[in-house]
């Protein structure tokens, strides 16, 4: 990691913090410069102590009140989990309490698709233009491999021939959001619908490993303009979308009829949900099982198995008990 330059008093504990910060996944650019906005507000403020007091925070928190609340969020945030970290080395260390959440925009609800959706939606994507080239086959395989793994669209765009493993099943997820990279377990279908593409694909385009796996007409990487055009042409063909104040379902609203449809097999196959919501966590790419809780829903399906789930437990603990009369 390049040396972030803070001149603060504190420019030492701030520089071990990013790196601590980047052991664990994080990028470390987005957090410089958040934290550098901070040092410089000590630097100016003449700050010598060892470590932020309530005062300090307060000024620095009013100097960024003219800020979206968004941003003043992040600054915020960051500058209290600094605080956090500091207090191991300094017990003296003021810890700000967390900020009282902002109001939020009314959040898009997103479709959920339906398996007889996204068989027409696969069948409009192969009948694309222009017939017999390799578009229609790029988006035939591009929407289900969103669909069967979740991937973030950015993901799966940014995917190299060498990211993907047929033999073993295994994407590799390169800098993710917020640079993490993971590992993408497939299932056997999904290798052999991505074999077929690839087959395709080495045809009419050079193959070499850093080469980009999925391709415009052009030869070119995927990028969202040429994709939501596409996906916008597959709608139209299914139904699914109408005039101009009708947009219809999103792209990314495949990874969330992943989790779900995730969540309900689960529920099926008799498992514990709660243990697993980790491994989708991971498998999703999100620091916190918080964060894939966005996706989940509660459907009329899942409702009905969580439902039947209750009703099963219920019983076994009043016979147990000797109470079923």
């Amino acid at each position: 990691m390049n040396n972030p330059d803070f001149t603060s008093v504190l420019a030492p504990r701030l520089s071990d913090f990013v790196t601590f910060r980047c052991l664990g996944g994080v990028d470390p650019h987005s957090q410089i410069q958040l934290l550098k906005y901070f040092d410089r507000f000590l630097d100016q403020e003449g700050f010598q102590g060892r470590g932020p007091t309530r005062h300090v925070v307060q000024r620095y928190v009013a100097t960024v009140q003219h800020l979206h609340p968004g941003t003043r969020a992040n600054r915020f945030s960051l500058v209290r989990t600094f605080c956090r970290y500091l207090r191991q080395f300094e017990p003296e260390c003021y810890v700000p309490e967390p900020m009282l959440q902002r109001e939020r925009r009314p959040c898009r609800i997103p479709h959920l698709y339906t398996e007889k959706e996204i068989k027409s939606m696969l069948q409009a994507a192969r009948e694309l233009a222009p017939t017999g080239s390799l578009r229609p086959k790029t988006y035939f395989t591009l929407f289900g491999l969103l669909y069967t793994t979740g991937l973030r669209c950015s993901e799966a765009f940014g995917l190299n021939l060498s990211h993907v493993d047929l033999q073993q099943n295994l994407l590799f997820i390169h800098k993710g959001k917020f640079g993490k990279s993971r590992w993408v377990p497939v299932s056997p279908s999904t290798s052999e619908v991505l074999e077929r593409y690839l087959n395709e694909r080495r045809r009419v385009a050079p193959a070499a490993p850093e080469d980009p796996f999925f391709l415009t007409l052009t030869g070119r990487r995927l990028y969202h303009t040429n994709v939501d055009l596409a996906f916008r042409q597959v709608l139209k063909r299914c139904g699914l979308r109408g005039g101009k104040g009708c947009p219809g379902p999103r792209l990314h609203d495949l990874r969330h009829a992943f989790a779900c449809t995730r969540l309900l097999a689960w529920y099926r196959q008799g498992q514990d949900v709660n243990a697993l919501l980790p491994a989708l966590a991971t498998y999703l790419g999100h620091v916190k099982v918080t964060s894939t809780q966005v996706y989940l829903r509660a459907t009329t399906e899942l409702l009905e198995e969580a439902n039947q789930r209750f009703l099963k437990n219920f019983r076994q603990n009043i016979s147990t008990k000797g109470e079923l009369t």
